[in-house]
């Protein structure tokens, strides 16, 4: 059984993220089935019948890497259960030429970014690459300006993209940093920027910065306590940890003047109780 949720007709844009699909027959790190928790999250998506699914990065797990085709493949085939059109963005696990081999069909601009840019029912949808390959931060360096300062205009705008471009209150996530904040802080302003819809840090967070909301949806593949300490913090002997939490969805509706964000569970709830 799948939680469905009415949207009541509105534009509805899906948000997938952090996936850390392994090759099949793999785990990740050796413990978690990523493919199998995208598997459930892609027959969620499909029953909510949304109007998109963007997907923000983190695809694979190693994907610059020669194991990359291999994950490809495997994740390629769970994301091709999508009934609703699919974007999809890299994070910093991800390696352009790997995940564009992977994907014909997506459709990226500003090159050699894997960028896009499209209007569903009057919200411009820009997804913005932001990564640095083989580094775990990420970056928004000039050339990337001149390409997002050419397709913003004066409608109402929801970014998506891998890296927060801020510290989000994460003491173990936030030490990875972001190259260029302050020149896409600079490029957004006096736009209608609704919210930067972001993945990485493997938890629901949200934070205010440069006028708009700055969100990160939780990961499908594993939750990251927002409370985990930074490197150099951690008492030495103790092993950093990630939990096997239940899945979420993060939905973003349109009604055309209003941006509507939720989160839902995956699965339905255990119990139901009258209200």
């Amino acid at each position: 059984m799948i939680l469905i949720t009415e949207n009541a007709g509105m534009p509805r844009i899906v948000q997938l993220t952090d996936s850390h699909v392994t090759a099949r027959g793999t785990l990740w790190k050796g413990q978690v089935d990523s493919a199998a928790r995208l598997r459930r999250q892609v027959d969620a998506v499909n029953a909510l019948a949304p109007d998109l699914v963007i997907h923000t990065g983190d695809v694979v797990e190693l994907g610059p890497l020669a194991e990359g085709p291999a994950e490809y493949a495997a994740a390629a085939e769970v994301l091709a259960g999508l009934t609703a059109p699919l974007r999809i963005l890299p994070g910093n696990h991800d390696g352009r030429t790997a995940l564009a081999c992977a994907f014909p069909d997506q459709r990226w601009q500003g090159a050699p970014w894997l960028n896009f840019s499209m209007d569903v029912d009057g919200l411009h949808v820009i997804g913005l690459d932001s990564i640095v390959e083989h580094e775990t931060g990420g970056a928004f360096p000039e050339d990337q300006a001149d390409w997002l300062r050419s397709v913003l205009d004066d409608r109402p705008t929801l970014i998506f993209l891998h890296h927060p471009p801020c510290p989000m209150g994460l003491p173990f996530m936030d030490g990875f940093g972001f190259d260029g904040a302050d020149r896409l802080a600079e490029v957004l302003r006096g736009h209608d920027v609704l919210r930067l819809a972001c993945g990485h840090v493997h938890s629901d967070t949200a934070v205010h910065w440069a006028g708009t909301i700055v969100a990160a949806a939780e990961a499908s593949c594993v939750f990251i306590d927002p409370d985990m300490p930074a490197f150099d913090a951690l008492p030495e002997g103790k092993p950093r940890t990630a939990g096997i939490v239940p899945l979420k969805l993060r939905l973003h509706d349109w009604d055309g003047s209003r941006l509507s964000v939720k989160t839902v569970p995956t699965d339905p709830p255990a119990e139901q109780v009258v209200i």
